[in-house]
């Protein structure tokens, strides 16, 4: 969390520098116009299919809302023709014998926070949300009975479960109905990248 914390005001940073070097927007501004919107974020490395949505009013605390977004893995070793359910850990590591190659795993973020226009160009956010995690593990059958030549894929349900997530970052405008997201969470710990769009209803 400690380290999220610390990522988090890296970037925000990053977003405040460059929020001054882009052209100044005309028309909507975050700090005096309702806004309502939606775009697609994706966590670097881990969750590349995502959306978000916010709703941010000038009449609460001068520009303040709220944020929500959802985020899932793309692929999963689950789907490999290769995955075996019917083997455990246990099996591949001390029945077998076989050697761990490789560690994935699948994860699923709700997250929702506080949104806070600082300037009319650039704003923060910050909340918490409910991370699944699925884990798997690829071993290799010097064999090569089982797998594709000799690699194959199994859950390791030890390893998985149910998380708190922490995540935070900066939405800086771009164009009249453009911004650009960039942040951070902690689980799954990555980078957050999105494009949102905004319009008022």
């Amino acid at each position: 969390m400690r380290a999220c914390a610390h990522t988090i005001a890296a970037l925000s940073a990053a977003g405040m520098v460059l929020g001054n070097h882009v052209l100044h927007a005309q028309g909507l501004n975050l700090k005096s116009t309702f806004h309502v919107g939606i775009g697609y974020v994706a966590n670097i490395p881990a969750t590349f299919l995502g959306f978000s949505t916010f709703v941010l009013s000038p009449k609460i605390l001068g520009g303040t809302g709220i944020y929500a977004d959802f985020k899932r893995t793309t692929g999963s070793p689950s789907k490999s023709p290769y995955y075996l359910p019917g083997v455990s850990v246990a099996d591949a590591e001390i029945t077998y014998g076989d050697q761990l190659y490789l560690e994935k795993s699948d994860w699923t973020t709700v997250n929702a926070g506080l949104l806070y226009a600082v300037t009319k160009e650039f704003a923060l956010y910050g909340g918490l949300g409910y991370s699944r995690e699925r884990h798997y593990r690829q071993y290799y059958d010097q064999s090569e009975t089982r797998g594709e030549l000799g690699y194959y894929w199994i859950a390791d349900p030890e390893a998985s479960g149910k998380r708190v997530n922490a995540m935070g970052g900066s939405l800086i405008r771009i164009t009249r109905f453009a911004l650009f997201q960039i942040g951070a969470e902690a689980r799954p710990a990555g980078a957050n990248v999105g494009l949102a769009i905004t319009f008022r209803p």
